[in-house]
């Protein structure tokens, strides 16, 4: 099943205490303070990879625990810090900490790679060596390690494709995609057979383009009719939205006002998106049929239109072409902000370091 949200606690490890101790060696009666430093205990840090596909390995783990860093020893030797706790998460997740049913963004992960630390170890306490004075020649106080991090994270995974599939269902979204590329969804006449979506990956002139086709969106999907719209997060990210259309629904029009304005309920923002419109199973007309669906209406939304079949591999080149094109300069547009450094955000502590 696809995971696209998670609630887990991360917990970093205590930095080790300080040792108090003191030189016991042959012919030094009063060899003075030796206790070393504490080790910092260990981060928990997430980590996107681009080989993990949604967030469903935390469906049975939702603790995680750093360790702790180890005590200081004799003859002023440092404690070892202990090995931080990495935790891999597919790219297109957010982190969240949640304090008081209130969530902040601490970091969106969009590259393989890409990391950031979600709670912080606690540092080594000091050894006695470190508090000898003029009048304290002989400390026996040594310092405690660092109290660590502990965060309620919520994790909310989107997928971040170039080109997004979206229709009624029984529009022929599945049948679309496997023609397009070498992804196998379920295909069968029956609505909602895709319920969770599905990637797929396209090349032209040696560039690849990945597509996603979400489950078919119904009219009033926003009050929970049918799947509801919450899979329309996976969607945000897309460059081009694809809006697919049965070739034989008798009022074309209305279905892609349905889909526009579900779309837009859902997130304004999205609105503004590069659009196609693609009119599918043409292969099912005759000439009557063509006059009364009548297609051209559909192009006073200002999008382009083409006419296609994804069961011939009619006029899916033309649509291709177009889309590639389209996404093409979506990125020349938004290149600069794709490196501009990312800046992280973390609440404040409930309490003081140290």
């Amino acid at each position: 099943m696809f995971v696209d949200k998670v609630e887990i606690t991360v917990q970093a490890g205590n930095g080790g205490g300080g040792l108090a101790s003191f030189r016991r060696e042959k012919y030094l009666p009063f060899g003075g303070p030796d206790g070393g430093d504490g080790g910092k205990g260990g981060d928990v840090i997430l980590i996107a990879r681009k080989d993990i596909v949604d967030l469903s390995s935390f469906r049975n783990k939702t603790n995680f625990k750093a360790v702790n860093g180890e005590i200081g020893g004799k003859q002023k030797m440092h404690g070892a810090h202990a090995a931080d706790l990495c935790i891999d998460v597919p790219i297109g997740t957010s982190v969240y900490i949640k304090q008081e049913e209130k969530e902040m963004i601490i970091a969106d992960l969009r590259r393989d790679g890409q990391d950031v630390v979600a709670a912080r170890g606690g540092r080594g306490g000091l050894g006695n060596v470190h508090f000898t004075t003029a009048t304290n020649q002989a400390p026996k106080t040594a310092q405690s390690g660092e109290n660590r991090e502990k965060y309620h994270l919520v994790l909310r995974f989107k997928l971040i494709a170039d080109v997004c599939v979206l229709g009624c269902p029984n529009s022929g979204k599945s049948s679309l995609l496997a023609a397009l590329s070498k992804a196998r969804p379920e295909i069968a006449e029956y609505p909602f057979t895709t319920r969770e979506p599905v990637l797929g990956v396209t090349k032209q002139n040696l560039k690849q383009y990945t597509w996603v086709e979400l489950p078919g969106l119904t009219e009033n999907a926003h009050q929970g009719k049918g799947l509801g719209n919450k899979f329309l997060c996976h969607a945000e990210k897309a460059r081009v939205i694809v809006y697919l259309i049965d070739g034989r629904d008798m009022d074309m029009e209305k279905s892609l006002e349905n889909l526009v304005r579900e779309v837009t309920l859902f997130n304004a923002d999205m609105s503004r998106k590069k659009c196609v419109v693609a009119v599918n199973k043409i292969d099912t007309w005759d000439t009557n049929e063509l006059l009364i669906t009548n297609p051209d209406k559909l192009r006073r939304f200002e999008w382009p239109v083409f006419q296609i079949s994804a069961k011939e591999g009619l006029g899916l080149s033309e649509l291709v072409t177009a889309v590639h094109k389209l996404v093409d300069e979506e990125k020349n547009i938004h290149k600069e902000d794709q490196e501009r450094p990312e800046v992280i955000f973390r609440p404040k502590p409930k309490k003081p370091r140290g």
